[in-house]
């Protein structure tokens, strides 16, 4: 739980949709792994975040009243999962190989588009706090194109940039230094936006191209800030887990998601979150989405609430 601040006296082409006035908004923030299957802490996969704005202004693309924007990111500049036909091989590639993981990678190796293809195995293994996080796809930036990106901002994040985890570290190493993290410093990250300036180098419906940062810069727009606090308080996470969602296409009209990838999830999220919820013992009216940070469960509570511990590297490779 932070705060979410719209920077002042932006240019016009930044000072777009939700950015258009400076301003501070509580925000709730999850961070995640990506991986289709369970793994430890210490492998390189795709992480990402998800997070919660309260209190946004404006015309939302589904029409209703609550005042909040969603925003997702991964700590890589592309995705796979490039458009749908992209999605339906690799995702038809994984369910035959479900439990041969090895082919799978395999026959991913051999894609014409190996080198997108396999980009999630190949991530440095970083600190959750430390990694750059990207939103890969393109959005509607008020009158405007952008992709956005969240970037480490406060001394200690910079530091832990170059730190890597190694393979005899715990499998539950991030959570737990994530938590450590966040229990003993206030964590500071810098929302940018990149800007759409040439459609023949910065193509918005194939988003395993990555628009170039030196050419195309990203300009900060905003900032977020975590004080110190516990990020692993079980009322918060278990809420997160089994009824809330974060997606892309709820927010303003201003900020729509574009692009083929985009819209498939449209229709790929809501559904996910029915199952979601289905499996969870809820009903899709169940769902409630939160008008702000009085009703987050957690807010308030004494921490550290658990004392967890890391769990042995080693132990894991023998279960495996």
């Amino acid at each position: 739980m932070g705060k979410f601040t719209v920077h002042d006296n932006l240019p016009e082409h930044l000072a777009q949709g939700m950015f258009a006035k400076p301003g501070s908004y509580d925000v709730i923030m999850r961070y995640s792994s990506l991986t289709p299957k369970i793994l430890p802490d210490n492998l390189a996969a795709p992480r990402g975040i998800g997070m919660k704005i309260f209190g946004i202004e404006g015309e939302k693309i589904w029409g209703e009243d609550k005042k909040t924007q969603d925003w997702t990111f991964n700590n890589y500049p592309v995705l796979e999962l490039r458009d749908p036909q992209t999605t339906y091989d690799i995702a038809d590639a994984l369910e035959r190989n479900w439990n041969d993981l090895p082919t799978f990678a395999d026959e991913q190796s051999k894609r014409v588009d190996a080198d997108v293809a396999t980009l999630g195995g190949q991530l440095p293994k970083q600190h959750m706090v430390a990694m750059p996080e990207y939103s890969q796809s393109a959005y509607r930036h008020g009158t405007y194109v952008a992709k956005y990106g969240v970037f480490p901002a406060s001394e200690l994040q910079k530091d832990l940039e170059n730190s890597e985890v190694k393979e005899s570290d715990p499998i539950n190493i991030l959570s737990q230094t994530l938590r450590t993290h966040h229990l003993n410093n206030t964590i500071t990250y810098s929302f940018c936006a990149q800007l759409l300036q040439d459609l023949t180098e910065q193509p918005v419906d194939d988003i395993g191209i990555e628009w170039d940062p030196k050419k195309y810069p990203f300009e900060q727009i905003a900032t977020i800030e975590f004080p110190p606090q516990d990020s692993w308080l079980p009322e918060f996470r278990t809420w997160w887990d089994d009824r809330i969602t974060v997606n892309s296409w709820h927010g303003l009209k201003e900020h729509q998601p574009l692009g083929s990838t985009n819209r498939m999830r449209r229709v790929v999220y809501a559904e996910s979150r029915k199952l979601r919820l289905k499996v969870n013992g809820y009903k899709e009216g169940d769902y409630v989405e939160p008008e702000g940070l009085d009703e987050v469960p957690g807010k308030g509570v004494e921490v550290p609430q658990l004392d967890l511990k890391y769990q042995s590297a080693v132990t894991t490779a023998q279960v495996a």
